[in-house]
């Protein structure tokens, strides 16, 4: 851990693995804000899959992530993914399931992490809220999330240290 270092708390009321959660945290003071968008956009992928059904193919979802990719590499600006990120965020409250609504909010955080770096950060809190959802009382799977946010977070970082620059 990085001197003066002090884990947060998630934003949100979830069942968790703190441990991991804390060294994730860690981590994620060693990248850029575009290398967290670009391991947010991991994480809200995943997500994808609890979307409600009759918005699996919004078309603002995939125009939103793009975005935020374009962002990464400078491509759009912080406004235009502002607009993105709000028009899902508008979707979550015509969810029709709260495991629906979860996976956006996953995905609406992931996006935001383009001009807020620790919305990153609240996107894999919120996948985690979406594990708690779907798996209630389920320690086992809220730490096998967990460490494959953290495997996902930390081959970003490997491969960055390295030079290896991947587009998503």
């Amino acid at each position: 851990m990085t001197e003066g270092f002090r884990p947060s708390h998630p934003k949100i009321s979830i069942d968790d693995d703190p441990g991991i959660r804390s060294q994730i945290e860690s981590l994620t003071g060693e990248l850029s804000q575009q290398q967290l968008a670009k391991w947010a956009l991991i994480i809200a992928k995943k997500a994808m899959a609890f979307v409600d059904d009759d918005q699996q193919h919004e078309r603002q979802i995939r125009l939103a992530l793009d975005a935020n990719e374009l962002w990464q590499v400078n491509l759009a600006s912080v406004y235009q993914v502002r607009q993105a990120s709000a028009k899902v965020e508008a979707l979550v409250a015509k969810s029709t399931s709260s495991i629906g609504a979860a996976a956006l909010e996953c995905i609406s955080w992931a996006i935001a992490s383009a001009y807020v770096d620790d919305n990153a950060l609240r996107a894999a809190d919120q996948a985690i809220k979406l594990v708690n959802l779907t798996q209630p009382n389920d320690a086992v799977a809220v730490t096998a999330e967990r460490q494959w946010q953290y495997q996902q977070l930390a081959d970003l970082a490997r491969n960055i240290n390295l030079g290896i620059r991947h587009m998503l």
